[in-house]
C-alpha cells in the first residue's frame, strides 16, 4: 500500500510513522516549499527509515507517485480542495478532523462541501475517512467496562472532558471547539450514529480558554435519549486531561511506554486500567485494512465526518 502524507511538520509526521509501522510504504509527502520539504524529510527520517520524496506541488506528487492513499494533515481550510484532488486521482483519503472547514459565515456551504467529498468517494468506490482517533478507544473502553461492571448498556448519559496545551498562543473558544470538538463528537456518534441534538435543550458556554456545552442527544431510530456534557479547553501549563464515558463510567486516558518501550494508550477507572495500542495506530491500521477489504466498515467514515460538522456548527451558532 503506497501512502502519501500531505503535511508532515505537525501531526502528519506521526501519521506517517503509524502508516509505516502498519506495513504501508510512505512514498511521498507534501510540503509548502523546498525548505519545508527538506525539514519534513529530516523529521521523518528521525522517526522511521523514510526513503520517499518531498513535493511542494500536490498535482506533481499525485502524478509522479500514484499513491493508493493520501493522508491529509493540512490546515483545516485546505481539507476540501486537497481531498477532492486526491479522490479525483483515484486515491483513498484519510483526512484529519474536521473533515472540511472554512467558508466563514456559510455553514450550509461547509456541509455541502463535506457531502460533495462523500458523494465523490462513493461514485469512485474509494474510501474516505476522518481521523478522529478517540473512536478507536471504544474497544478499550468496552473491555474495561466489562472487567469492572459487566456488559455495557445503551448510553443514557455521555461525558467528555479534553484538554490541550496552548503552547504559548491563546486561542479563542471557537478555535478550541473547531479543533477539539470532533474528538468527543466522534465518540458520541460511534455510540449513537443516528442521534440529533434537541435544539431546545442546547446550552453553550464559550469562555476564555474553554468551550462547554450540555444537550440532549436523541436517536429517533431507537427512541433513545442521552444527556450529554462536553468540555474542551486549552491549558497554559500542566498536564492535559482527557476523560470520557457513558452512564457515569468515566475513564481517564493517558499514554505511557510498556515494558518493551513501545508507546501505549491506557484507560483508567480508579485502580482498574486497560492498556492497548496507541489510538492513532489503531485508527490508521484499521483504515489500511478497510482499503484492502471493502467489506470492513471505517471507524469514522466521511458520512460521520459530515455529521460531526453539522453538530459542531449547531453548537457554534448557539455560543
Amino acid at each position: 500500500m503506497r501512502v502519501a502524507v500531505a503535511g508532515v511538520n505537525g501531526i502528519g509526521k506521526h501519521h506517517a510513522k503509524w502508516h509505516h509501522l502498519a506495513g504501508a510504504e510512505v512514498v511521498a509527502f507534501l510540503g509548502s516549499s523546498e525548505v519545508s520539504c527538506a525539514t519534513g524529510a529530516e523529521a521523518l527520517r528521525a522517526i522511521f527509515p523514510f526513503t520517499g520524496r518531498g513535493y511542494s506541488d500536490f498535482g506533481a506528487l499525485l502524478e509522479s507517485e500514484k499513491p493508493d492513499i493520501v493522508d491529509i494533515c493540512l490546515p483545516n481550510e485546505l481539507h476540501f480542495e486537497y481531498g477532492k484532488m486526491a479522490l479525483n486521482h483515484g486515491c483513498h483519503v484519510l483526512c484529519e478532523k474536521p473533515l472540511v472547514w472554512g467558508l466563514e459565515g456559510d455553514p450550509e456551504g461547509l456541509v455541502a462541501q463535506g457531502r460533495e467529498l462523500v458523494d465523490l468517494a462513493g461514485r469512485l468506490e474509494l474510501r474516505l475517512g476522518m481521523c478522529s482517533q478517540y473512536a478507536s478507544a471504544i474497544s478499550h473502553y468496552k473491555r474495561l467496562h466489562e472487567a469492572c461492571y459487566g456488559p455495557m448498556q445503551a448510553p443514557a448519559t455521555f461525558y467528555a472532558e479534553m484538554d490541550t496545551l496552548a503552547r504559548g498562543r491563546q486561542r479563542s473558544p471557537e478555535e478550541i471547539w473547531i479543533d477539539m470538538g470532533p474528538h468527543p463528537l466522534s465518540l458520541l456518534l460511534a455510540w449513537m450514529p443516528h442521534g440529533v441534538i434537541r435544539s431546545e435543550t442546547l446550552d453553550v458556554s464559550f469562555n476564555t480558554g474553554q468551550a462547554h456545552t450540555h444537550f440532549t442527544f436523541f436517536d429517533p431510530t431507537q427512541e433513545q435519549a442521552c444527556e450529554c456534557e462536553v468540555i474542551v479547553r486549552d491549558l497554559a501549563e500542566g498536564k492535559p486531561q482527557r476523560r470520557f464515558g457513558i452512564n457515569d463510567f468515566i475513564v481517564d486516558c493517558e499514554g505511557r511506554a510498556d515494558e518493551t518501550g513501545a508507546y501505549r494508550c491506557v484507560l483508567r477507572a480508579g485502580a482498574n486500567e486497560d492498556m492497548g495500542d496507541d489510538f492513532m495506530a489503531l485508527h490508521i491500521g484499521q483504515f489500511l485494512a478497510c482499503v484492502e477489504d471493502p467489506r470492513l466498515e471505517l471507524l469514522v467514515p466521511g458520512e460521520i465526518g459530515v455529521r460531526s460538522i453539522e453538530l459542531q456548527l449547531q453548537i457554534l451558532q448557539r455560543a
